[in-house]
């Protein structure tokens, strides 16, 4: 790539490509990679100085493509926003004839009021948390209950039984309008990520586990494993406290103070993101290439270039029996960066790639 941007920001008034995140602040992954990717391709990056969450890449032409966290323009706008809707983006994909998770969008009682004021008829089309024990009557238990437009896995519930679904629709509706309600999907969890119909990754991912010693409660276990990770220099992503892990070890049975056997592994969290806890491992190479085609027909539904997709299947070799959970417009690599040297080098290479992409565009 060839040409000199340094025109465009300056002439704005704003810090050149070069200028760091405020000192003593750690710079995002991402936004490292991206400097270092401009300035070998004479673009320039202009980034808020404080975190650098937000900015833009801009070219020799004038043409800018603008970025926020893990999201960049290759993806609209409507896409982006149809992705963070789980139950629109749940719709499109059933519609298109790919497999999803039995669902049913629940609006709580706070947002069912809402809008029984300003629409009654509207209001009367809504389903709620009758509708909801009545769909998790008909699919089976267990159902798991999520914020419709939640990400890194915040609010995600797992209900044995109408009791547990009653308690979570309580739990979570004071906090949320509108909640998706799914069957649970059998097999293991995969996060595919994709870049204009190809395929950029594969990661199998595990939720926040702890292994029992047959000595200490699950509060000293959890509390030495989140402190791990404070020492990694990851932050502690959760503590033992947090309701999501209260909840989901009551569904179990268990409670802080209970004490697992020697070697018993537990599960924390019904969901398997990084962000929490979770630990994840490159399975790239094992990808059936329908599963591929599969997920590249996905993003063509919600209109997407790049994006992470978040699937269950018996096993990431064949594509049977799979179901999507959801697509992420602006998938976080952050998480997969610090897992070790090999997945490194693959978020690095995926960044790579994305960037030349942005590029191509603003040279277009």
């Amino acid at each position: 790539m060839t040409g000199s941007a340094a025109s465009g920001p300056a002439a704005a008034g704003l810090s050149p490509s070069a200028a760091p995140v405020t000192a003593g602040r750690r710079e995002p992954l991402a936004l490292g990679l991206l400097r270092r990717f401009c300035a070998a391709n004479g673009l320039a990056v202009v980034a808020e100085p404080d975190f650098g969450y937000a900015g833009y890449i801009e070219a020799g032409n004038g043409r800018r493509h603008f970025f926020k966290g893990a999201g960049f323009d290759l993806n609209g706008a409507g896409a982006s926003a149809i992705a963070r809707d789980k139950g629109y983006s749940t719709s499109f994909l059933a519609g298109a004839g790919l497999q999803v998770p039995r669902s049913l969008l629940i609006s709580t009682p706070r947002y069912l009021a809402d809008i029984r004021i300003k629409n009654p008829a509207v209001a009367a089309r809504l389903s709620g948390p009758a509708e909801a024990l009545a769909f998790a009557a008909s699919v089976g238990y267990p159902v798991f209950l999520k914020p419709n437009e939640e990400s890194e896995g915040r609010g995600v519930l797992r209900a044995a039984d109408a009791l547990q679904l009653s308690a979570a629709l309580d739990q979570l509706g004071p906090a949320y309008d509108r909640l998706l309600l799914q069957e649970e999907a059998q097999g293991r969890d995969y996060r595919i990520l994709m870049l204009d119909g190809a395929c950029l990754a594969v990661f199998e991912r595990w939720p926040f586990r702890v292994t029992g010693d047959g000595r200490q409660t699950l509060r000293d276990l959890i509390e030495q494993e989140t402190a791990r990770f404070a020492a990694d220099g990851k932050g502690r992503k959760i503590l033992p406290d947090d309701p999501r892990i209260l909840t989901h070890l009551a569904a179990a049975g268990l409670h802080l103070d209970s004490v697992p056997p020697a070697g018993q592994a537990v599960a924390l969290l019904p969901n398997s993101n990084l962000s929490s806890g979770g630990t994840a491992r490159d399975v790239t190479a094992r990808i059936a290439p329908d599963l591929v085609r599969i997920a590249a027909e996905a993003g063509r539904t919600i209109g997407l270039r790049f994006f992470g997709l978040d699937l269950i299947a018996p096993d990431i070799a064949s594509a049977e029996g799979y179901r999507i959970l959801e697509l992420n417009a602006a998938p976080g690599l952050s998480h997969f960066h610090r897992l070790g040297p090999s997945e490194a080098a693959t978020v690095e290479e995926i960044y790579a790639r994305v960037f030349a992409a942005i590029a191509r565009d603003l040279m277009a």
